[in-house]
């Protein structure tokens, strides 16, 4: 009788760790947009928005890290190991934008006069802009996510014709 894989392998840490960004820096941009637009600036939407971004972006690169344990264990059974390349690819481009709509939201916590030229009205604008980049690429990066797991079964036990491991 064969048994079932064990349920904490390597590969497995990937997708246990990857949906906590996707809910986070969505909700960020939200949050974000919705502070924007009300037309006055609301202090706690701000400092949700903060919270999220600045969480979203620390499991945003766990997951990149996780996804790298997972890629040295699925990618020799993928038949289209370009899609995970892909996902690599933009997984890393989608950190790195979050990371700099943090670097530029901290910047007011610098009492460096140099930055003033950066009005408050322009970053925050700015920071959108890369809150709705991000999001963007973190949609399509979730996206070939999906079509590793569901079109080439990536990380995916096979059970046996006949389900024997499950007697």
């Amino acid at each position: 009788m064969t048994e079932l894989p064990d349920i904490w392998r390597a590969e497995l840490w990937h997708p246990l760790t990857v949906h906590f960004p996707i809910a986070l820096l969505v909700f960020a941009m939200l949050t974000r947009l919705a502070n924007r637009f009300i037309g006055k600036s609301i202090g706690w939407l701000l400092n949700t928005s903060r919270l999220l971004l600045y969480t979203g972006t620390v499991f945003a690169w766990l997951a990149v890290y996780t996804g790298n344990l997972a890629d040295t264990h699925v990618a020799r059974s993928l038949c289209d190991p370009t899609v995970v390349e892909h996902h690599e690819r933009l997984s890393y481009i989608t950190g790195w934008i979050f990371t700099s709509a943090v670097l530029l939201d901290l910047i007011r916590l610098l009492p460096l006069k140099f930055l003033d030229w950066i009005q408050k009205s322009w970053k925050e604008w700015l920071i959108i802009v890369l809150l709705i980049a991000g999001t963007s690429y973190l949609g399509y990066t979730s996206h070939l996510g999906a079509r590793l797991v569901y079109q080439q079964a990536a990380g995916v036990h096979q059970p046996a014709e006949d389900c024997q491991e499950f007697e």
